[in-house]
Order: structure tokens, then sequence, then C-alpha cells
């Protein structure tokens, strides 16, 4: 007997061996269990979840001749038929390559004839978004009002594609992606069945460069055992499907923020040399960056797609080095360069250049407090003040001023009791938001205004926060400790300089016609 690739051997003959789609494979079924069927379905979603499958086992229930609970029997000669893809009343139609007003005209000649060997007549057409607009205007009247004995099953992964006059005239079914832990215990019972040694990481590695599509993790795990064996590890699926280690990027991202050009040309030739590809390498790059934003924001909360727990001690290092806004930056600077290798024969200069650009960013290291030149504020008379950040005693000791502990002129440490109260309340609401808070300092909290702070180097942050979603966070968490209604200002502390206490004491003094701010 010949060899059935993997993705077919493993497609799904009964709704119970499907890999999610909980509620479409719920809705179904019981749609055939009942004996409610309609005559028009679509499925749409990404490729690899199912939508295909799905139909067979649809078109097999509603001419088994001994369905149970909505369930094909797949033992009935119509069963079996279907399986092996002799029934003449199932019709499967590509239409990437039939879209034309002609083969819909066909089938609507077709569609008259009463089924030849089953209960129903089934048109599975896939990729149905292909069809021209003339071919969907022709489709329309048989698929609003088809014969009692046909029923259109359409599956497509643009949804978006498709007329509203078609949408209409079908019941509509979504296909998720998969988990990466769903693909990963169906590898694992693949690997299990076919006698081969998977490892953990290995599994983790395939499932999650499947973007969700369980037909691609099953034919990139073929590939790898017709290359491997039965001995398969994290090194062969690096080595098979092209990717490089996270460690490897780990690396590579350390000298691009150090700007290392050096390095980051030995080690991109070095990956070139293993045999990886410029733009795999490139999507890789991107991908680790993502995980870099959001582990910044995120924290331990966040979802990984390829740094792995050997690698996470990277993410921390350049976590404290580098500023979301810069990782920002970073990534659509590299994506449009992966966009431009797709095009490019000269795959190693440009992948190059795209790293260079990064290097030219200039990624600069967050910046210390102690490291903030102090700001002085002068008169137009002759009178100037210095903001002190302490104040000399008449023994020599420095006693920190009064003024600098509070931005409201309070006590300090009133106002950092406030602070931390605030931040405890926004963290059980919602913990983004408290990450992006964080990065603040309270400069005012009285009768109906709290305001807020931010360096400039923390723009991102004040700008996230500044959507309607986070601040009403903010004031509802306000409202919850003080006990009324509170406006909340967000400002950089620089442009913000009447909030600092020195200044305020000058403009006391003088007048703001008098007083001229300068850094």
């Amino acid at each position: 007997m010949s060899y059935m690739a993997l993705y077919r051997a493993w497609r799904p003959q009964n709704f119970s061996e499907v890999v999610g789609q909980e509620k479409t494979v719920k809705a179904l079924q019981n749609a055939l269990q009942q004996g409610r069927v309609s005559h028009a379905y679509l499925f749409s979603g990404p490729r690899g979840t199912g939508k295909t499958s799905i139909a067979k086992i649809v078109a097999r229930a509603v001419n088994c001749s001994r369905p149970e609970e909505g369930e094909p029997c797949n033992q009935c000669p119509s069963c079996a038929d279907i399986l092996q893809g002799n029934f003449m009343d199932v019709i499967e139609i590509d239409a990437a390559s039939n879209r034309g007003i002609d083969e819909i005209r066909d089938l609507r000649e077709k569609v008259r004839m009463l089924p030849a060997q089953g209960k129903k007549k089934v048109y599975i057409i896939d990729e149905v978004h292909m069809l021209t607009t003339e071919a969907f205007n022709a489709l329309l009247k048989t698929l609003e009002e088809p014969p009692d004995s046909v029923i259109f099953i359409l599956a497509t992964t643009e949804l978006q594609k498709i007329p509203a006059t078609i949408l209409s005239r079908c019941q509509s079914y979504h296909f998720r992606r998969l988990t990466a832990e769903e693909i990963v215990e169906r590898l694992r019972q693949v690997a299990l069945s076919n006698k081969m040694k998977v490892s953990a990481e290995g599994l983790e590695l395939i499932a999650r460069r499947a973007n969700g599509g369980l037909r691609d993790a099953l034919s990139s795990l073929d590939q790898i055992y017709s290359y491997k064996g039965t001995e398969i590890d994290k090194q062969a699926v690096l080595d098979v499907l092209g990717l490089v280690d996270d460690l490897y990027l780990s690396r590579l991202m350390e000298a691009i923020f150090a700007r290392d050009v050096g390095a980051v040309i030995e080690m991109l030739g070095q990956a070139l040399q293993e045999g990886k590809e410029a733009q795999q390498i490139a999507r890789e790059a991107v991908l680790y960056l993502r995980d870099l934003l959001v582990y910044s924001l995120l924290g331990t909360e966040a979802e990984l797609a390829v740094v792995t727990d050997s690698a996470r001690p990277y993410l921390d290092n350049l976590r404290e080095k580098i500023e979301p806004a810069q990782v920002m930056k970073a990534l659509n600077t590299l994506m449009a360069g992966a966009d431009r290798l797709r095009f490019s024969e000269g795959n190693r200069f440009q992948l190059e250049m795209a790293f260079l650009e990064l290097v030219a960013l200039g990624a600069e290291q967050k910046p210390s407090a102690d490291a903030r030149p102090p700001r002085t504020v002068r008169t137009k008379a002759p009178v100037s003040v210095t903001k002190p950040a302490q104040n000399a005693s008449a023994d020599g000791t420095k006693t920190q001023s009064k003024a600098a502990e509070s931005p409201n002129g309070g006590d300090g440490k009133t106002t950092q009791q406030a602070w931390a109260r605030l931040l405890a309340a926004v963290k059980e609401k919602k913990i983004p938001t408290h990450a992006l808070l964080a990065q603040g300092k309270l400069l005012e909290h009285k009768d109906q205004a709290i305001t807020i702070g931010f360096k400039k180097a923390y723009k991102f942050h004040k700008e996230k926060l500044e959507e309607s979603a986070n601040k009403n966070i903010l004031e509802e968490s306000a409202k919850e400790l003080w006990g009324r209604s509170a406006s909340v200002s967000l400002v950089f502390l620089e442009e913000d300089s009447a909030q600092d206490p020195v200044v305020k004491r000058a403009l006391e003094l003088f007048g703001e016609d008098i007083v001229e701010v300068k850094e």
C-alpha cells in the first residue's frame, strides 16, 4: 500500500475526532440529529483548521443509512463510497480553478437532477471567494432556493471577499485558529501512533510555527519524520524548517541594541552559511521583537511566540535596557525589510541592510534618574532659582526638601501612599494597564483632579493610558479609593514644569510674567 501523508491519514472521520471548533461541531451535530439541516452553509477561517474535513463529515452524515446522534456510521455503503471518493452525489469543486460563469451555469443545470446514489446531493465549493462577480451572480438564485435534495457547503479563507448577497443566503460558521496546546496534543498522538520519539521542545516548536493550522503542523512533522526518522529533537525541527534558535535570536538582538555592527554581520553570515533562508531569518527576528514588546508590557503574563524558557533571561535583560517605543520602531523597520526580501534577488545584502537599519536606530538604554540634569529656573529679572535635590543643614548633613517630597506641597509620604494604593487598585482591574501606569509618577491628587507625570522616554506608556479603556480604569480606581469622581490628567514631567515644587515657589514669589523656565 502506498504511503499516505500524515495530514490525510489523520483527517477526522467523525465529529468526535475534530480538534477544536467545539461550537461549530456542536451546532452542526445538533442540526443533523434533529433533522434541521440548512440548504447552504458557509465555512470561513484560516487554512488547515478543519473546514473541508467537517464539510465531508456533514456530507456523509446526511447520506448515512445508520446515523447515530448526528454522527455518520462510516460503515454503510454510502459512507464507504464517500470515504473512497466514489460517491456520485458528493461533488467537490475547487473555485480557484473553476471560477468562471460557464462552470457555475453547468452546476446550475446539474443541480436539478435527483441524487443518483444517496439521499442528498452535496456540493462542497472550496476557496469560494475566488469566483468571479458574474459567477457569484449566477449562483445567487440557485443558492437561495435549491431543490430539497441539494445542500451547498462553501468554504473560504477570506470571508471579506464574499458578497453580502451570498452571505445572507447561508448559515455562516467561523473556524478559529487552534491553540498551541491543542496542536501539541494531536501531534503527540500522531507521534505515539507512528512510534516516533519527539522531544517536548520539538513538538512545541512545530505547533508554534503552524500558526493555528493543524494541517500545516502535521505536514511539518511528516517532513521532519522523512528527514530524521523516529528520533526527533528541537535541532532537527530547526534544521528542516529552516528556523533559527531563540538563543541565537537573543544574542543577535543584544548585538543590535549594543550597536555592535561587526557581531551582527558575523552572526547573519553564520546563519546563511548554515542554509537558513534570509527571509525566514527576518521573519523569526520580527517574532522575537514581538515577544520582547509584549513581555516588556505584560511581563510573565505575556504569551510568547518564539522565546522559550531557556532564552527568557535575555528578554529580562533587554527589557531593562530598551523602551517599548524603541521596540515598536525596530518592529516597523524590520517588517518593512522582510517585505523587501520577498522581491529581492540580493537576499544577503537586503538582509544585512535591514538589520543595519535597526542598529542605526541608535537604541538607547533606559534613562537613569541619577543621570538626569538638574533643572534650573531663571527669571527675566536678575532672579534665579536652582532646583535643589537636597538642602544642606548647618551641621553639614543633607535633608530632603519638603516641597520636593510632594508635588502638592504637602507630605511626600502621604503622596507615596496614595500612589501605591492607586497602583494596587488598577492592578486588580487590569494588569497591562498597571504595567503602563507603573512608569509614571503621581503629581497631584486633590479635589476632583489627579495629575500623573511621565518622563519623555515613556511617551508610549502615556499615549496608551490616554486611550479611553485605560483612562476609564484609572478614573474608576480613583473613585473607589477616594469616594469621588476625578478627572485624570497625564502630562510629561519635563513639559509640565509648573508641577515642580521649586518652580511653583518661584512662580509664587515672582509671578508668571517674570519667571522663565529653562532645562
